[in-house]
């Protein structure tokens, strides 16, 4: 009953958006696996603002999408984390993207502090990034090239989900996205499936 309840509480619409709003219909169209993403722009937290295409040295971006309250983002932080501090001597820019209508500039900046996110964080409050992407949950993440190409999309690893909790993950879906681009390889499983939270849209 209580696992029930909580993949109930997942699947909706995150607190603060309307019911009836359907979230992810709002989303706009997903580009294809294979797409080049246009440039946008989103605030950091710490301040400055940041565009897409100004991460010119970098031979990859990794976008996850996160939001205060998703109890499943919240699980997979310390992973990214992790992650951050393989892949950054590598070439790989981590950047972690707010697109929840009911997360507050104030709020995000606060749940970073707290749990402590050594990458950059940022407030998409216009969709600029979710939309460009077509991102619908969170934790959904995104692995762009260096031409800004999407090359994966999707789980970070299979670890958590609605109703479970493994000891460790049996497939790292970003790790090994990641080890293939940066080898020059193909990605085995360029797109998997995201259990998290809706991204809040309460736009009309």
């Amino acid at each position: 009953m209580r696992a029930a309840f909580l993949l109930a509480l997942l699947i909706l619409p995150a607190r603060g958006s309307a019911f009836t709003s359907a979230p992810e219909q709002k989303a706009a169209a997903r580009p294809a696996i294979g797409a080049k993403v246009a440039d946008f722009t989103f605030q950091d937290i710490a301040g400055p603002s940041h565009s897409l295409y100004g991460y010119k040295d970098k031979k990859a971006i990794v976008l996850v999408f996160v939001g205060t309250e998703c109890p499943i983002a919240n699980l997979y932080l310390p992973r990214l984390a992790e992650l951050h501090k393989q892949y950054a001597a590598r070439g790989v820019q981590f950047l972690a993207v707010n697109a929840n209508d009911q997360d507050s500039a104030a709020a995000v900046a606060a749940h970073a502090r707290e749990r402590k996110l050594p990458f950059t964080v940022c407030k998409d409050a216009e969709h600029k990034a979710a939309d460009a992407l077509g991102a619908r949950r969170t934790p959904e993440v995104f692995v762009l090239d260096s031409s800004h190409v999407i090359r994966y999309r999707g789980r970070i690893d299979d670890q958590y989900g609605y109703t479970y909790r493994r000891p460790a993950p049996l497939h790292n879906d970003l790790k090994d996205a990641l080890d293939a681009l940066l080898a020059g390889k193909p990605i085995r499983t360029p797109e998997t499936e995201v259990r998290g939270c809706l991204i809040g849209r309460d736009r009309k």
